[in-house]
């Protein structure tokens, strides 16, 4: 079973997210399975860091310089993408509920760790596949999140999902952009 849902979740992930939705997974489970996927994944990532040959940018040295950091912070933002893919979903008539949409991110985390395997390994015999795996990686996210979204919220186009994601995305990027911005200004007038 767990090997077709990870081929459907990379070829038909709207068929993927059809039966992680029916399994109805509990609550606890769920909490279980993130941080299952959270610890792993920062152990790959690690792994990533002492191999990759040009190194890696400060911010992803410092939060796997730091685990628990690194952990708390993968954990808030699958917290936060969860909420957001309920509540933007509601405003657009969708249906989708918390227990569903958290189901399919940790699905999708649970994904994105085993890419990450992949990636190691092409890393370790040969870094610039990693690098077209990586970008491979990113178009595959959209694809799976928008089908994973428009299976949760019952729409019928998973493009027009695509497409209010990416909005979303370049609204929370300038907003936050912003936001720090404002902040960082007030800090230096006070400071």
């Amino acid at each position: 079973m767990w090997q077709q849902l990870v081929v459907d979740s990379l070829g038909r992930p709207r068929e993927a997210a059809r039966r992680i939705l029916a399994a109805g997974v509990a609550g606890g489970v769920l909490v279980e399975a993130a941080l299952l996927v959270t610890c792993v994944g920062i152990v790959l990532g690690y792994f990533a860091l002492t191999i990759a040959p040009g190194g890696v940018d400060m911010v992803t040295a410092a939060v796997l310089g730091n685990p628990l950091i690194g952990a708390g912070i993968q954990l808030a933002m699958m917290a936060i993408v969860i909420v957001l893919t309920v509540r933007i979903g509601r405003l657009f008539g969708g249906a989708g509920d918390f227990g569903g949409a958290a189901a399919l991110i940790i699905w999708l985390n649970a994904m994105l760790v085993l890419i990450q395997v992949a990636q190691l390994i092409a890393l370790a015999v040969m870094p610039p596949v990693a690098a077209l795996l990586a970008i491979v990686t990113v178009a595959w996210l959209l694809w799976a999140y928008a089908n994973f979204v428009a299976e949760l919220h019952g729409f019928q186009n998973p493009f027009v999902v695509l497409g209010a994601t990416i909005v979303t995305a370049i609204m929370l990027f300038l907003g936050t952009g912003m936001l720090i911005a404002i902040l960082g200004v007030s800090m230096r007038e006070t400071g």
